[in-house]
């Protein structure tokens, strides 16, 4: 019976979000969006993998330890999801905020929570009712993502091998978690507030200083604990021999020796791992940038985050276990918010 309830409370919701103008505009920019994400990914792979296979052409017969045998050939899933992850992260996150901002604040205006409540029901009902309709919502969102994104993928000529499959599904069910803390938040930020304007203010607020705010902190934090002399690759140049070797040279026109550019790389990487650890712990968008790179295979978040320059394939199930501590914290906001919903409404005198 109270099943029947919760399903009826989030079947309204489900069909009521799907009627809303605004969510409307949002989906439908979104969509666009990810299918333009989708075509610039597959032009770009292409690319990528005709320059990779014109550099092993060009480089047959150096020796393995060479710097350019280690040019890894490009991952499919990573270069062609690698904008959509922004997209998700940014529009995603904004669409999600609009889903939930008015969940119960539009009720309190509208004078409907009154007489809902006065329904046999259980606070908790509502909220849950609330919770499934919403989330029900962004699962479609993103199946629809998914299946124009393998469609786009196919009609250009690119064959996806069940690998690529298993990594792309993960990568969605990675999304969905992750637009589910910012739903979270926004429903909660609804109950607290009087209306749905404050509402969606402090929602925006907590994605801007999530996204934005906590990177750039972290990024000063770490500078400051370990600062590096850029002028070592920006300021210099790369000249190559008949042996490939690399030299660098910075602005005062002093020759790096290629021991010099990897200490100095290992700065960078002790750098990134500091501000990666900041901001795993406050910020829900960069863990699923993390998690997402790493499940899609990004060469760039994996030489970054991990210890080796050079990754080789893993079982996805290894990718996920070296990356539960991102899940984990992503999914922190998501409880707190549902946990402090729950607490907030059963407390509130509804009038």
């Amino acid at each position: 019976m109270v099943n029947n309830k919760i399903a009826v409370i989030a079947k309204k919701e489900f069909f009521d979000s799907l009627k809303s103008k605004t969510f409307l505009i949002i989906f439908g920019i979104f969509l666009v969006l990810m299918l333009v994400s989708s075509i610039t990914g597959i032009n770009n792979y292409d690319k990528q993998l005709d320059q990779y296979q014109k550099l092993q052409a060009d480089t047959q017969g150096i020796e393995e330890n060479d710097v350019f045998s280690y040019f890894p050939e490009p991952k499919l899933t990573a270069v062609i999801f690698r904008e959509m992850v922004s997209n998700i992260g940014i529009i995603g996150a904004i669409m999600a905020i609009i889903l939930g901002y008015n969940a119960v604040s539009g009720e309190k205006e509208r004078g409907n929570l009154k007489l809902l409540l006065s329904y046999p029901l259980y606070r908790e009902d509502v909220i849950n009712g609330k919770f499934l309709g919403k989330i029900g919502v962004l699962i479609l969102t993103l199946a629809i993502t998914s299946i124009l994104s393998i469609a786009c993928a196919l009609v250009m000529g690119v064959n996806l091998t069940g690998s690529d499959l298993i990594s792309i599904t993960l990568f969605m069910v990675i999304s969905t978690l992750y637009l589910i803390t910012f739903l979270g938040i926004s429903i909660f930020f609804s109950t607290v507030s009087k209306n749905g304007t404050s509402s969606i203010l402090y929602s925006f607020m907590f994605w801007v200083v999530s996204t934005m705010i906590i990177t750039s902190f972290s990024a000063v934090v770490s500078d400051a604990m370990v600062p590096i002399d850029d002028t070592v690759f920006y300021g210099g140049k790369v000249t190559s021999t008949d042996s490939f070797s690399i030299t660098f040279s910075n602005t005062d026109g002093e020759n790096v020796s290629e021991d010099g550019g990897e200490s100095s790389f290992n700065k960078y990487q002790k750098k990134w791992k500091i501000q990666n650890t900041i901001e795993s712990f406050l910020s829900p968008t960069q863990n699923y940038e993390q998690i997402s790179g790493a499940v899609l295979g990004d060469d760039f978040v994996n030489i970054m985050v991990t210890d080796s320059s050079i990754q080789s394939e893993t079982d996805m199930l290894e990718v996920l276990s070296g990356k539960i501590s991102n899940i984990i914290s992503m999914l922190v906001w998501a409880i707190i918010s549902l946990i402090a919903t729950y607490l907030v409404f059963m407390r509130q005198d509804i009038r």
